[in-house]
């Protein structure tokens, strides 16, 4: 596995008192399960923690993903336990050439703006199933945002709450969600959200 660089992410190979009372042995009323397809990679949130849910239309999650947008659920570093023994971590800085001008072209060259800088995110992919696994930001205390579909209990994550980036879609999305365009408002929208997260544990 390629690690991620010492200052970001949270750490996967040493964890504090409170993430070894959760091993494979907890039962689903403390914790949530998920893992990549095939389930080579896996990892634990501890139940009813806060969470939040969007869709991200940015291209770097298109590029992640290999989607239109992304579904994503993310919560506190320190409420999640990672096994991404056979993952490998990258921290893209800017979007492979030529990807910025095929998808969302149309919306303009967002790769020759802002928009072609990516956040600081360490962004897993499955060794064995190739799949898109997880995202962590921040070390143990900040943030992991895990593909919705990587969860094992769909009907215990929280409802999606928005769209972000919403100005380079790859296609319509028909549904009353409030669309966030561009990017000031799509960060404020993504701040706010960390921000109820913290404020609630």
């Amino acid at each position: 596995m390629n690690a991620p660089p010492a200052s970001t992410g949270p750490d996967h190979t040493t964890k504090n008192t409170e993430r070894e009372t959760m091993s494979t042995d907890s039962t689903t009323a403390t914790v949530m399960r998920g893992s990549c397809a095939c389930g080579a990679n896996t990892f634990e949130v501890t139940a009813g923690v806060p969470m939040q849910r969007f869709y991200c239309h940015c291209l770097y999650c298109q590029q992640f993903m290999g989607k239109p947008y992304t579904d994503v659920t993310f919560v506190r570093a320190k409420n999640v336990v990672i096994h991404a023994e056979h993952a490998t971590f990258a921290n893209p800085k800017l979007l492979p050439p030529g990807f910025a001008h095929g998808r969302g072209s149309r919306f303009g060259h967002p790769d020759k703006g802002r928009f072609a800088k990516c956040a600081p995110l360490d962004r897993a992919h499955c060794d064995k199933c190739g799949d898109p696994f997880i995202e962590t930001i921040g070390g143990s205390a900040g943030m992991v945002f895990i593909p919705s579909k990587n969860f094992a209990n769909q009907d215990a994550l929280p409802p999606v709450q928005r769209h972000i980036y919403y100005r380079l879609r790859e296609q319509d999305v028909a549904d009353e969600l409030p669309k966030h365009h561009y990017y000031a408002s799509s960060q404020l929208a993504i701040a706010a959200m960390i921000s109820r997260v913290l404020r609630r544990g």
